[in-house]
């Protein structure tokens, strides 16, 4: 049974990569395909009867109210979320107050966020409307891969930041410096790339596929459980008042720390909340016995993934005044206070 849901559950997150079922053996108790805009190699059967009997592209799994409104649903989260992650970057780009290292690194996952909103999310809408295409097949298995491993691996990075924030408050100036943070973002986007390029083409020895699992599954948990850590240690120590042993260093860096520890907690908790389907529908749905509902399932919890990267710019720019400051500045727009 574990070996069965260890299966499943990487080929889950090949679907959310854009990747095809096709490359895994027949032995393999999983559907074959979840749309046939994923598969690289030609129509499934079911989609060859349909071709024949006239029917639309789209994806035959899905009526078309449901392909109306995952492409409205995508759509939405692709515009919103190429604003919102653009904003961010120019944000910490232009402004001396977003110069720290926790905002070198949210800058960071903005750019990965802002690949799966103005990359990822057409090119699935692309699928899910119109069906197979060999090259719009490996482009988005490219920045489907690219895409979420950066966003993967930035948030355990700052997850890590946090940690280091938190539970060494008078050390982090000394062991986190602007050197440790662009060396650990470079590293990041060469691990992101690296996993593009390779698993861009079709693999089919099932080692590749289990590398892909083991590190997104480690992350993703390891991520949750440091925040969990990260998240009583600040209960604990939030009456507490923090006295720098450095005279330069301000007084109030406690309350800014668990600040900005909290906004990254959200942002943890809205990914682990779009992330969580994907790691709980096989204990709800068995895609050997029920392969159509899986199916069906799994298109929507696709696009709750993809558009979680829509979601985080707009947490910043709710629970930080900084970045309201700033997305307000970049907009034109008048702030409230100037208003009354």
């Amino acid at each position: 049974m574990y070996q069965c849901l260890r299966l499943h559950d990487f080929k889950t997150d090949r679907k959310y990569l854009g990747i095809t079922a096709e490359s895994y053996h027949s032995h393999l108790s999983f559907p074959v395909m979840l749309t046939n805009s994923t598969n690289s190699d030609g129509p499934s059967p079911s989609i060859d009867r349909s071709a024949e009997k006239g029917l639309s592209s789209s994806n035959p799994e899905l009526s078309t109210e449901s392909v109306v409104i995952l492409s409205i649903i995508c759509s939405l989260a692709s515009v919103s979320g190429s604003i919102g992650n653009s904003l961010v970057i120019l944000a910490v780009s232009k402004s001396e107050s977003l110069r720290s290292i926790p905002d070198f690194i949210i800058s960071s996952l903005a750019c990965s966020d802002l690949t799966v909103c103005f990359i990822y999310l057409p090119l699935l809408i692309f699928q899910v409307t119109y069906g197979n295409n060999f090259f719009v097949n490996t482009v988005k298995r490219f920045f489907g891969h690219f895409s979420v491993i950066a966003s993967i691996t930035n948030m355990f990075v700052i997850t890590i930041d946090r940690l280091l924030a938190v539970r060494f408050p008078l050390k982090y100036p000394i062991f986190v410096t602007e050197k440790v943070a662009f060396s650990s973002i470079a590293i990041v986007w060469l691990i992101s790339l690296t996993f593009g390029t390779v698993y861009s083409q079709e693999l089919n020895n099932p080692s590749h596929h289990a590398i892909l699992t083991v590190y997104t599954t480690l992350l993703i948990f390891g991520t949750w459980a440091i925040y969990a850590f990260i998240f009583f240690a600040a209960k604990r120590q939030e009456n507490k008042v923090v006295r720098p042993v450095n005279p330069a260093t301000p007084p109030q860096i406690s309350v800014v720390q668990q600040k900005a520890t909290k906004t990254i907690f959200i942002v943890v908790g809205i990914y682990a909340l779009c992330w969580l389907p994907s790691k709980l529908i096989h204990f709800f749905v068995n895609p050997a016995k029920n392969p159509i509902l899986f199916k069906k399932s799994f298109f929507w919890i696709q696009a709750a993934l993809a558009c979680n990267s829509a979601l985080n710019p707009y947490v910043y720019f709710i629970r930080s005044e900084r970045y309201r400051k700033q997305f307000t500045k970049l907009l034109r727009l008048k702030p409230a206070s100037d208003a009354q």
